[in-house]
This record gives structure tokens, sequence and C-alpha cells, in this order.
């Protein structure tokens, strides 16, 4: 056996492995930088000012929202915008901000415009309530909790509808389209 007591760890004599743990180290910080830019990015482009943005003199979109009970009611809760157009699960969120990077294009092209916009109307409000209808208005359900609807105190008409709800026999938007925009007229 050897008289020197052997070391866990031995310095080495090439200056360049000290970059290994530099190098980790400013990876590290740029990905934590890089996460919180990803999260500040995504909680910017939910908010109502984004939306209204691009949405303020598409007829009146803007102000059937803020006319709406989504926006003003008497129980002093507000929907914004993403409450009801964007998932608050990740993949769903990230497939809506995907998608609407498609809607910013067709307004930067002329596509969408203030003067096409009620022709457009009906099939931008269709493609929006056939995924409410496709993912069984899971925007709405972060909300309105069926399970807590206390149907009893409920006009009979609202009960059997709510009750064919709870049964898995309809959604949300199938009554309720058009409850913070005007519907489209059909054309």
């Amino acid at each position: 056996m050897s008289d020197k007591k052997s070391r866990f760890w031995t310095p080495s004599k090439s200056k360049w492995l000290l970059g290994i743990p530099i190098g980790g180290f400013v990876f590290a910080i740029l990905g934590a930088a890089a996460m919180v830019a990803f999260h500040v990015t995504m909680e910017a482009s939910s908010t109502n000012a984004f939306c209204y943005s691009c949405h303020v003199g598409m007829d009146t979109i803007v102000e059937e929202y803020e006319a709406s009970p989504h926006f003003s009611n008497r129980h002093g809760v507000k929907a914004d915008c993403a409450d009801c157009h964007i998932s608050k699960e990740f993949v769903p969120k990230m497939e809506t901000k995907i998608k609407a990077i498609a809607d910013i294009y067709y307004q930067l092209i002329g596509t969408i415009n203030m003067e096409n916009f009620e022709q457009e109307r009906l099939r931008l409000a269709q493609h929006v309530w056939d995924e409410m209808k496709a993912n069984d208005s899971r925007e709405c359900r972060s909300c309105h909790e069926p399970t807590r609807w206390d149907l009893a105190a409920a006009p009979t008409r609202i009960r059997v509808n709510h009750q064919k709800v709870l049964n898995g026999e309809g959604t949300c938007i199938d009554c309720h389209a058009g409850i913070a925009h005007k519907l489209p007229q059909k054309q």
C-alpha cells in the first residue's frame, strides 16, 4: 500500500476542463431565461389587451364581449378572452397558440379585414363552435363546474337541458353559442 492518501477527486492539470462546469452553468442560466421568456410570452399573449390589439374594429367583437355576462354580471366575475378561447392545459394551449399564428398571418395579408369580416364571421364562429363541441366545451368547464350546479333550483327548461349535459348527451356550446358574441347571420 502506498503512503499517499487516496483522494476522491484529483484536480486536472488541463485548464480547458474548467470550461465544462462553467459551460454547464451558462447553459442552465440560458435555459432558465428561455423558460421565463416563454412563460411571459404565453401570459402576455393571453391578455385582453393582446386580443383587442387585433379584434378592435372587427365589427363589434370587443363591444359584444364587453356587453356580455362574461364581462359584466351581478356576481362580479369576469371571464377574459383567453378563458373561453385558450385552454389552461399545456398541450391544447400550445395547439391553440400555433393555430392563432395562421389567424395573424391571414389578417396581415388582408384575407380577414374590417371590410369582409361579416362575410367571414359565420365561418370563423363555426370553427370555434366545432372545436368547443369536439373538446366537450373544455374551456367552459374550466370555470363552470357541472357537479356544482343546483339543478333543483333551476327552472324546468334549464334543469332538463343541463341534465342532458350531465348525462353526456350534449355540451355547453350546443345551447350557449352567442353568449359572448352575437350570432352570425346565416348566409
